[in-house]
């Protein structure tokens, strides 16, 4: 697969930096929640080893909770849309609210009830992707709205009113298992290392002293060319774009990122990268600026303190957000 190749890119980018750690460096790499995973970690093995554990249960956990193409506990609530409120995994219930969260800041433009719509496509599916028929898309959009979901916290319960109804996680998914691996990591002592869940990076503390990660954003047009670089410490690094799972027929592009509008791919990027805090909710923002579009899509990732953009343009043409030109060193022509 041709996104496996550009981690494997990043990942001759990430270890290329000069200079060698003073601690040993233990490397691991799974497919997990349906994408190549890599974790890279800093320390003396007997902490680093059962942190590698620990990290692979945690995923392993998060993909039983969230997953939309194999069975868990989201695929149970998906089925029962139309039954009524029913009772839900809290943690679920918790990350679903916060997808709903970013769904109402971004005007839809970020709909995790997408998912009605993302069954026809099949991009990350058990089989191959295909177009669908206008009026299947035209069909699903009636059960697309965020606005229509009702959780309550309190009570452990969910309702998806209507039959048909999905919810899709994979925009904000990896991102918490990012988020986890912090508390993991830090649990286990350590305070340096790298998890790569499908080009979506966590970058805890430096490679070595002085000598922060660093991370190669790939040529949305050549998988194995890099138009910028980013060097991190304590940061999480996200990518959107429209070459990742994707087909092509009678000349068209089709990929994964849907515009919940539409039900089509949204034609406006071919690339979304953000660079933020850890812990803040930035690949749902990604995905959102990716159908947004240039002007609204730097607007909303401006709008997140600390968080940085490169955005690539349908004609190939790069984007920087307001004080990015410190952040992504971007390579020459």
């Amino acid at each position: 697969m041709r996104h496996l190749a550009l981690l494997a890119i990043c990942a001759l980018l990430l270890m290329s930096c000069s200079g060698s750690p003073s601690l040993p460096m233990e490397k691991f790499s799974r497919f997990l929640m349906g994408t190549l995973v890599e974790i890279t970690l800093v320390g003396d093995s007997q902490k680093t080893k059962p942190a590698m554990e620990a990290l692979v249960t945690e995923m392993q956990r998060i993909e039983k909770l969230a997953s939309f193409h194999t069975p868990s506990e989201l695929t149970r609530v998906n089925d029962n849309a139309g039954n009524g409120s029913i009772k839900a995994d809290k943690e679920l219930l918790k990350i679903i609210a916060e997808s709903l969260r970013i769904a109402r800041e971004t005007n839809g433009a970020f709909d995790p009830t997408i998912g009605a719509v993302s069954r026809l496509w099949q991009f990350s599916g058990p089989v191959e992707a295909r177009l669908p028929q206008e009026s299947e898309i035209t069909e699903a959009l009636k059960r697309v709205g965020w606005e229509k979901v009702k959780i309550d916290l309190t009570e452990g319960t969910i309702l998806l009113p209507e039959k048909g109804m999905a919810l899709d996680l994979g925009g904000i998914v990896k991102g918490y298992a990012l988020n986890r691996s912090v508390e993991i990591l830090k649990r286990s002592g350590l305070s340096t290392g790298l998890v790569n869940i499908g080009g979506d990076i966590l970058a805890l503390g430096e490679k070595a002293a002085g000598k922060p990660w660093r991370i190669g954003v790939e040529d949305p047009r050549n998988h194995q060319g890099i138009v910028a670089t980013t060097e991190v410490k304590d940061r999480a690094v996200f990518t959107s774009g429209d070459y990742e799972r994707f087909f092509i027929k009678d000349g068209r592009r089709y990929h994964h990122i849907l515009d919940p509008k539409t039900g089509y791919p949204a034609d406006k990027l071919r690339s979304v990268t953000t660079v933020g805090p850890i812990g803040a909710t930035l690949q749902p923002l990604g995905t959102a600026a990716f159908v947004l579009g240039i002007d609204k899509g730097m607007k909303l990732i401006g709008s997140v303190e600390g968080a940085r953009g490169l955005l690539i343009d349908s004609e190939g043409k790069d984007h920087l957000t307001e004080g990015t030109e410190t952040v992504f060193r971007i390579k020459q022509q």
